[in-house]
């Protein structure tokens, strides 16, 4: 049995930020309050260390339906990962058709320029066998895997797993298996028709970042923030678990599962100096005790993989009457936290009717929220990109807010409060960390094509 050790709630912290000082019971509307996990100050000796060394599987499909662009941004993109790796980072390539063929095994990159022309000559294929592609790209990290180094399978593809396993809940299982003896899968999305639910999903088995893009410009920033966040990680695979109290529901904001009542979330690596912040819905009823509302736990595993949890926290929030709560001021930042949580709720039922096929309502639920006076100006931004996107390409739209949507849940939960009320703008952003900035686009590139000789 794993052991678990207990860490004091001060290292790190949990904070409970109401949207009011005060609640009222049995009310027709809830509370809400805002769940921050903090991580401390990144040590004076660990800040002067180069970060850990990265063992990299970087598997690439060269199925028939890549042809063309997609396999093109995939190379280019394979290519720009290659020669931005350090010294003492190894890195394997494989790629995969209806067969696999492993185009360099696990090594470093002192020979790098000999493995991008390798890279370079791929063409593609036949079927798509993706998850045997997966796996060899597995087995190259696999018997390496060290505390001292980081493991992750970056999985380029359009996803139409058409040939081997294609089930995508086993799938999951063996990404998710493969996380937990510390190899992470990312995905990257290429191709008109890239099928998300799959790429999505074994990002997040495998707790790495699904995103996706029509040309290697686009994934830039994806690839470095996802190296950004390794390089400074605290605690991996924080989950938060809410309990509501006396007759209290309670519920995580932000995405609703098949039961509509979440409960308890993996909120993804928290890094030092940042935080990972949850949104939580509260409804009292008439028995409700203001002293005990909720209680947070959190779990989570050290980068060496030892399992560490702390709590509970207690939210508690004064009791008023009607007329009390009717003039409290609402904080201007679990306000902003809020909204955007709600938001990337409705845009997963507006996404839900573009699927189907109900562009027109789909568009009107999306034209129904920007009527609502407490977005924030970037969830006001965001959803005029979705509906002018709506217009162009609904195929992209959909895939744009099923992106957008965990983006934005992924930049909520690893923003400071300070950041969340700030109004968006991309100069703003420019200079945020990339693990903490946002964007409108979440498939498409924000900065200006590298020119000739630039990294």
């Amino acid at each position: 049995m794993m052991t678990v050790l207990i860490i004091p709630m001060s290292h790190p912290n949990i904070e409970i930020l109401p949207l009011k000082k005060g609640f009222l019971r049995a009310a027709a509307e809830p509370a809400y309050a805002l769940v921050r996990i903090v991580a401390p100050s990144k040590p004076a000796d660990l800040k002067a260390e180069a970060r850990q060394p990265i063992d990299l599987a970087i598997v690439i499909d060269r199925s028939g339906s890549m042809s063309g662009r997609p396999l093109e941004a995939a190379i280019e993109a394979s290519v720009r990962i290659i020669n931005g790796l350090q010294s003492g980072d190894r890195v394997s390539v494989v790629t995969f058709d209806s067969s696999v063929d492993v185009v360099s095994p696990l090594a470093g990159v002192a020979e790098r320029s000999e493995l991008v022309s390798r890279v370079r000559a791929i063409q593609s294929g036949g079927s798509t066998a993706l998850f045997d592609g997966w796996r060899e790209g597995l087995n190259r990290l696999l018997p390496h895997v060290d505390k001292g180094r980081v493991s992750r399978i970056i999985l380029l593809s359009d996803g139409q797993a058409n040939h081997g396993l294609t089930d995508e809940n086993e799938i999951f299982q063996h990404v998710a298996k493969a996380a937990a003896e510390g190899v992470t899968t990312s995905t990257v999305g290429l191709g008109h028709g890239f099928n998300e639910s799959l790429l999505t999903g074994m990002a997040h088995a495998g707790e790495g970042a699904a995103n996706y893009g029509q040309s290697a410009d686009d994934l830039d920033e994806a690839f470095e923030e996802q190296f950004s966040i390794l390089s400074n990680a605290f605690l991996r695979q924080v989950r938060i678990t809410v309990t509501g109290g006396t007759e209290v529901t309670a519920r995580l904001v932000g995405e609703v599962g098949g039961h509509g009542i979440d409960r308890s979330r993996n909120l993804g690596t928290l890094t030092w100096d940042s935080s990972l912040i949850a949104v939580l819905e509260l409804r009292p009823g008439h028995d409700a005790k203001a002293a005990e509302l909720a209680a947070i736990s959190v779990e989570a595993l050290t980068k060496d993989g030892e399992r560490v949890a702390f709590g509970p926290a207690i939210v508690a929030i004064p009791e008023v009457d009607l007329a009390a709560l009717a003039v409290l001021p609402e904080s201007p930042e679990v306000r902003a936290a809020v909204s955007e949580a709600l938001l990337s709720e409705r845009i997963q039922a507006a996404e839900a009717l573009v699927r189907e096929g109900r562009t027109k309502e789909g568009r009107e639920a999306l034209e129904k929220l920007l009527n609502d006076p407490k977005l924030s100006d970037y969830a006001r931004q965001k959803l005029q990109f979705l509906l002018n996107q709506l217009e162009e390409d609904s195929v992209f739209a959909a895939k744009e807010m099923r992106y957008g949507r965990n983006a934005l849940l992924r930049k909520l939960r690893a923003a400071s409060t300070e950041d969340l009320v700030a109004d968006y703008s991309p100069q703003i952003e420019s200079m945020k960390a990339l693990y903490l900035r946002k964007k409108l686009a979440d498939g498409q590139a924000t900065r200006r094509p590298r020119g000739p000789g630039e990294a």
